[in-house]
């Protein structure tokens, strides 16, 4: 058991009279700091002297473990020596040069070290004392050991500028980078993808215009939706414009197919009345010759026709003036003349706005190949399917009456709704809207326009039913 204070004093009287000591201050206070430090007790004055040490400057702290130093006094004693040593010129210059690199430090690019610079600044004076300078110090050894480049360098780096001792050398790398990165670059970049590959579209070239005029657009808010609507518009475009020729080509070839059918039975004609004529005795054969002129004018009658169908089909002003309002109109004049019905059905995605914005153009797109693909093979031989705008298509169906169309509009939708459009976890689920008519139903009225206007009304509705449940 580890004697208290009292016993130690008992001991310390005892030591004195025994090393026959007169028991003054001092030499009690020594006798008993040295049986304290025996039986490990921590007295006030050792205390005192342990914090007093720990304020010191590493070199002297080391000095002063090499001395006996068991007193206040001795302390003091220890410091007037070391100041005693010091040159006081040598010490003012010391502290001038100090001064001076704290300005300098001030001025520095780094946050950090500006800052740490101006607080000892501040600080520092000829007549601090010892705790002073060492929270000091223990502040820069602190910044010293925690101060770190690196994520810097990372950031740096991403804009193509390596690590350089030079800070300066950095912030001009990163204006240059940056100036090549400008506003007006990216925009001549994206107004050069704008245009359709195919054919030239005014709404399209009027936005890439403006971007290239006024390149902050490409920081507003709405730009995003601006752009998504475009690029849709440009694939719309030029999906239009493959489809009219292709559509073109089709209603040609069919065309031409029939006519070379046509030609192919005349020559089949006139090889078998070639094969049914007996030559006589001498191997000749009689034929009039208004006979033979008569088969070959009409052999050649059909040659012509198929020509002149191949060249309609290469005429490029035919080709540009083909489109579904003619087709239309020609299905309307054999209504009027012969009373040939046909009917129309319209599809539209309603929601292929908050598709394209929340999924992505891609996930659009590849609904659209879907959904294109659908209705094209629920036609028949007979009917065609046209890209009416960025959302919409249309089955021409000649022959069929409005309850024919009805069903075929029917089975599309069943088909579509079985079909999944899956975008990670999320299942997209297209809004079709759609109308359909024959011809029959409204002789007088142009059955297109009227189809386009009922699926702007159901969109209409759609929006404002919508908007309605988000204010619930």
């Amino acid at each position: 058991m580890l004697p208290n204070i009292n016993e130690i004093a008992k001991k310390t009287l005892i030591a004195l009279q025994e090393r026959k000591l007169r028991p003054t201050p001092e030499n009690y206070t020594e006798v008993f700091e040295e049986f304290a430090q025996k039986y490990k007790l921590t007295t006030s004055n050792k205390a005192k002297l342990d914090k007093y040490k720990a304020l010191l400057l590493l070199n002297y702290q080391q000095e002063l473990n090499s001395k006996s130093v068991r007193t206040i006094e001795e302390l003091v004693s220890f410091l007037i020596s070391i100041l005693n040593r010091q040159s006081g010129k040598q010490f003012s210059e010391f502290f001038d040069f100090l001064s001076t690199l704290c300005k300098a430090l001030q001025v520095s690019k780094d946050k950090k070290i500006r800052d740490l610079a101006k607080i000892t600044s501040i600080r520092i004076s000829k007549t601090m004392d010892s705790e002073s300078i060492y929270l000091l110090a223990k502040k820069w050894k602190e910044f010293e050991k925690k101060y770190e480049e690196n994520d810097l360098d990372s950031e740096i780096r991403k804009y193509g500028v390596g690590r350089y001792d030079d800070f300066d050398i950095i912030i001009k790398k990163l204006l240059n980078k940056l100036n090549e990165r400008s506003l007006e670059y990216f925009c001549e970049l994206l107004s050069s993808c704008l245009n359709p590959s195919l054919v030239e579209d005014l709404k399209i070239q009027s936005f890439s215009q403006n971007l290239i005029q006024q390149p902050f657009m490409i920081t507003e808010d709405i730009f995003k939706e601006e752009l998504l609507n475009i690029v849709s518009r440009r694939i719309m475009v030029d999906n239009m414009y493959i489809q009219k020729n292709l559509n073109f080509f089709n209603e040609n070839l069919k065309k031409i197919y029939e006519l070379f059918a046509l030609l192919g039975k005349t020559n089949q004609k006139n090889m078998d009345f070639f094969n049914t004529l007996v030559p006589d005795e001498k191997g000749e054969v009689k034929i009039s010759f208004e006979f033979l002129k008569k088969r070959l004018e009409q052999l050649n009658e059909k040659i012509n026709s198929l020509n002149t169908q191949i060249e309609f089909t290469q005429n490029l002003e035919e080709r540009e003036a083909w489109t579904v309002v003619k087709e239309l109109d020609k299905l309307d004049e054999n209504f009027n003349k012969y009373k040939v019905n046909y009917s129309l059905a319209l599809f539209s995605i309603q929601n292929y706005r908050f598709i394209m914005e929340k999924y992505g153009l891609g996930s659009l797109n590849e609904i659209f190949v879907r959904f294109k693909k659908i209705l094209k093979d629920s036609c028949a031989e007979l009917d065609e399917l046209w890209m009416i705008d960025e959302k919409s298509y249309l089955i021409i169906s000649p022959g069929k009456s409005k309850e024919e169309v009805a069903q075929l509009v029917k089975e599309n939708l069943n088909t579509i709704e079985n079909f999944r459009f899956i975008y990670k976890q999320d299942v997209i689920t297209p809004k079709i809207n759609t109308a359909y008519l024959d011809k029959q139903s409204d002789p007088d009225a142009n059955i297109l326009e009227k189809l386009i206007g009922q699926i702007e009304d159901l969109n209409k509705a759609n929006n404002i039913n919508e908007d309605e449940q988000q204010d619930q």
